[in-house]
This record gives structure tokens, sequence and C-alpha cells, in this order.
């Protein structure tokens, strides 16, 4: 007796699938890293611009911005040399209007 031909039936899988399917799961523990590294970045940022509590508040501290001074004290002079030097130029004014009372000044002529 003869053995004939023997007749397979099958297919042919398609490898591109299976081989996107495992990168996937090879690729998954990163992704998963990932994630958890986004969403801990975003949770300390949210923090860092919250009061957690009432002691954890940042002007418990008295920082001033001037070196030397500080406790509501001002370390200028309230603008006194503003105020001196607007009254010497009332003066000068006041002098000049004096001298020029009874007189009769020619303006400046432009063509």
């Amino acid at each position: 007796m003869a053995i004939g031909p023997i007749e397979m039936q099958g297919q042919i899988l398609r490898t591109q699938d299976f081989a996107q399917i495992k990168h996937q799961e090879d690729v998954r523990g990163n992704v998963e890293q990932s994630q958890i590294q986004v969403t801990k970045d975003v949770e300390e940022e949210r923090q860092a611009n919250r009061v957690s509590g009432t002691q954890e508040s940042a002007n418990t501290k008295n920082q001033s911005d001037a070196s030397d001074k500080g406790s509501n004290e001002y370390s200028g002079d309230g603008g006194a040399g503003r105020r001196e030097a607007r009254e010497a130029r009332a003066l000068k004014e006041a002098r000049e209007a004096r001298a020029r009372d009874g007189k009769v000044l020619l303006k400046s002529v432009g063509h």
C-alpha cells in the first residue's frame, strides 16, 4: 500500500500582530513607571503652591526686603529733599514776580 501525500490545512498567522503585542507587554513596566512619575510631579507642584496646615504658612517668618530695616520702619527721609526743592523754587518764583511788578516785558516774537 502506498502512502499518499498528506494534506494539511492551516493558516500562517500575522507575525506583525504578535510582534506588536509582545512589544507592548515588554514596555508596559516602563510606561506605568513614567505615568507614576508624571502624577507624582503634578502632585508635588500642587502641594508646593498650597498651604497644608495653619502652622506651615510661609508668612510666619519675619522677612523684610531691606537688609538693615524691618518691622514697619521706613529708611527714607519722607521726601524732605523734594519738599525743600519745591519750597526753594516757590521762593525764586516769588522774587521774580516781585521784580516784574510794574514793569512791561516784551515777549519774544517768532516769525
